[in-house]
């Protein structure tokens, strides 16, 4: 039984990781029609930017001078604003002068983002994190000498109070858990309760409607790739508090399963993404725990279930079927 309870809070944890991944794939898809394939590398670029948020923070002795939970604040601020950024940047060089092009040409050239983003973080960190890496991270952190070893992520999820927490889940992971809930729930009052939430939902499901209508489909796109970037931000600072140690190129594994996700769950439907995000994991982490030596196969078997549902269920748990008349 206890096996079975710590399979099921694993599996929940790495589903927080999924979704928020899967949940820009599917904001980013459902107003352009475009996959953005560097998703998972500007969330490791959001993990990377408050490890190097943190150095500068405790070398000048912010850390000391603030509350820990401003200083928290700050550095997902950091990630966030940077991240957002990216997004917009990503927009802006890889989809937008594609517009009349291939649906291959944004497709390609979101690839070649996510490497460039990659390839940037494996030189350009390596004098900002590694001056304090073992601080930052376990004792496990281990001496690196680039950006492109692994680093250590600071604990920057613990109770401000040692010893005070006394609940069967560790403070950490239930931190985890509760950040993504409560990110889940403003982004559904963003998408239902704001009028800029609800052109986004107009322009994924009838961009031509939609500027009928007076609909700013332009800004409706940026404020778009805005929001995914800070979402995506959010998940590499819980990336790096689950995982403790970061490396540059973690974002190829987490695009590849946040699409994934995004793909069973629904790639139009946001909330499609979080039933594909927690499926894949809970599928991954059961089939490593229960099947022998299930860990060499875990990836395996939970990329076979994106092949079924290709197959079987194209548009995905909770997608609708599009039918195009001709």
């Amino acid at each position: 039984m206890e096996l079975f309870q710590g399979l099921v809070v694993s599996a929940i944890l790495l589903g927080c990781m999924y979704t928020l991944v899967a949940i820009g794939f599917s904001l980013f898809f459902g107003v352009m029609d475009v996959v953005v394939f560097c998703c998972g590398d500007i969330a490791i670029l959001g993990s990377f930017t408050i490890m190097g948020a943190w150095v500068v923070l405790r070398s000048a002795g912010l850390f000391e001078a603030l509350p820990f939970a401003v200083c928290v604040a700050l550095l997902v601020l950091a990630g966030a604003l940077l991240c957002a950024f990216m997004g917009l940047v990503t927009y802006r060089a890889s989809i937008a002068p594609f517009r009349e092009s291939s649906d291959l040409m944004p497709l390609l050239s979101t690839i070649a983002m996510g490497t460039v983003i990659k390839e940037v973080l494996g030189l350009l960190f390596k004098p900002v994190v590694n001056a304090l890496s073992a601080a930052a991270g376990s004792a496990s952190a281990l001496s690196v000498t680039s950006g492109r070893n692994p680093q250590g992520f600071p604990k920057l999820l613990e109770p401000l109070t040692p010893g005070w927490w006394d609940a069967p889940l560790d403070f950490t992971k239930a931190a985890i858990i509760a950040v993504t809930v409560v990110i889940l729930t403003l982004l559904f009052l963003f998408l239902n309760k704001t009028k800029m939430g609800l052109s986004m939902q107009a322009v994924a499901q009838n961009k031509e409607l939609s500027i009928m209508t007076g609909i700013n489909v332009s800004r409706v796109i940026v404020i778009t790739f805005l929001t995914g970037g800070v979402l995506l931000a959010i998940g590499g600072f819980l990336m790096g508090n689950y995982q403790g140690i970061m490396s540059f190129d973690n974002g190829a594994m987490y695009g590849a399963k946040g699409f994934s996700a995004a793909v069973v769950g629904g790639l139009r439907n946001t909330w499609g993404a979080v039933a594909g995000g927690m499926l894949l994991a809970f599928v991954e982490v059961f089939v490593a725990g229960y099947a022998p030596g299930g860990m060499a196969y875990a990836n395996i078997v939970a990329f076979v279930v994106v092949v079924v549902f290709i197959v079987f269920k194209p548009e995905g748990i909770i997608g609708e079927k599009s039918v195009e008349k001709v």
